[in-house]
């Protein structure tokens, strides 16, 4: 069985404290902590408030990092209790960068952070159909230390968006996650949404863009 959890943070450049003013705002929130709700979803289930969920995610989880919330699928959910050996192949997580909560986010400072943050990792930009005739083909064409971004977009005025394909684990050239990141204003606070989907062509890329949207509107309507 493969490793089920990916990192939470990966395609994400780690930006440091000292150059966080520069990045995020000039202006500081008034508290570092906000009450977060998180929604009820159709397709997913919210379950890190389970025990046995929380305990094999906060395993992956980054050094200042704090996880809101993990969504998995209906029917993973009911499997809870054999976590340990399930492969999650559809799956989001809700989670906060603790140093970036002093900063007050505005609307307009999303896609400008998420444009430092893809400069800072070199990430390099690549056509849809490309990416899905060279995904399989060509087993360099992806590494885990070289993700591809695929789109960018905002499907509201709250959040900014990628899609990226990512090889999550060295060695294992076949598995390729579609992965969308979402940066989210949530009370001038910034939050991200990773929502990670196996890739199996364009309509694993059209599913993930669908799915994470969905996630993202209910996460801001419940957090208005």
């Amino acid at each position: 069985m493969r490793k089920a959890i990916l990192i939470l943070l990966l395609a994400i450049t780690s930006c440091k404290e000292n150059n966080t003013n520069l990045i995020y705002s000039t202006e500081k929130n008034d508290s570092e902590k906000i009450r977060i709700e998180l929604p009820k979803l159709k397709k997913w289930k919210e379950l890190y408030s389970d025990k046995l969920v929380k305990k094999r995610f906060d395993k992956n989880s980054n050094e200042g990092t704090t996880i809101l919330g993990v969504y998995l699928t209906n029917k993973i959910a009911e499997q809870k209790n054999n976590i340990d050996y399930i492969d999650f192949t559809d799956y989001s997580i809700l989670f906060i960068r603790d140093h970036e909560q002093k900063w007050k986010i505005k609307n307009t400072d999303l896609k400008r952070i998420f444009d430092i943050q893809i400069k800072k990792a070199s990430i390099k930009t690549i056509n849809i159909k490309d990416a899905i005739n060279r995904a399989y083909s060509d087993s360099t064409f992806i590494t885990t230390e070289k993700p591809y971004l695929l789109k960018d977009y905002s499907n509201h005025e709250r959040s900014f968006s990628a899609i990226k394909l990512i090889k999550p684990y060295p060695g294992n050239h076949d598995y390729i996650v579609t992965y969308v990141v979402s940066l989210i204003n949530i009370k001038n606070h910034l939050v991200y949404l990773g929502y990670y989907l196996d890739f199996n062509g364009i309509e694993s890329i059209e599913n993930a863009k669908k799915n994470n949207d969905i996630i993202v509107t209910e996460f801001i309507k419940a957090n208005e």
